[in-house]
């Protein structure tokens, strides 16, 4: 769980490792339109699951045995401030798993759980931010590839929606939740 738990974090953003010196890969910066997703990768990367490599369509992460791991981007939903959460689904390269990863605010993530670990999120986050600290929750579902194939056709035709694009597109991402 630890380990799903970081690998979560190592993958589920939308961070850009650069390489100030391509000669030197061990100086590293990260690039990002928060920081706090930053600090996300940084603090993977102190468990020993570096972010080495992302694009647009492939993500790759050195493991803690020091081994590279290879991910293919499926669909990835950025944060908004409207759905207060973002997601994304990868294909492990070797495996072939596919996993949906989600993280957001207690606030909407706990309606995405069963209800008899609403109860442990409630009482998770609100220990925490009576410490004066901000929460974040992390899940992980992983994904049949039928399940993912007919998800895929739907997602696809919500996508080329030209009258109600952004609904249709929301309706397929709380399809995954």
């Amino acid at each position: 769980m630890i380990r799903d738990f970081i690998t979560a974090l190592a993958l589920c953003h939308n961070v850009t490792p650069t390489y100030p010196n391509p000669e030197n890969r061990n100086i590293v910066e990260y690039q990002a339109s928060s920081p706090d997703e930053v600090a996300l990768v940084k603090f993977a990367e102190s468990l020993d699951m570096r972010l080495v490599e992302r694009d647009q369509n492939t993500i790759t992460i050195d493991n803690a045995a020091k081994h590279p791991e290879n991910y293919e981007i499926l669909a990835n939903f950025p944060f908004s401030s409207d759905t207060k959460r973002m997601g994304i689904i990868i294909k492990h390269k070797n495996t072939g798993r596919l996993i949906f990863y989600l993280k957001g605010a207690e606030t909407v993530m706990k309606n995405k759980v069963k209800p008899n670990q609403r109860v442990v999120i409630d009482e998770s986050c609100d220990n925490l931010a009576n410490e004066g600290l901000r929460t974040l929750v992390i899940s992980q579902k992983l994904l049949s590839p039928e399940f993912y194939k007919d998800w895929s056709r739907k997602y696809e035709v919500a996508k080329a929606d030209l009258n109600d694009r952004e609904r249709l597109v929301q309706n397929c991402v709380e399809e995954l939740e």
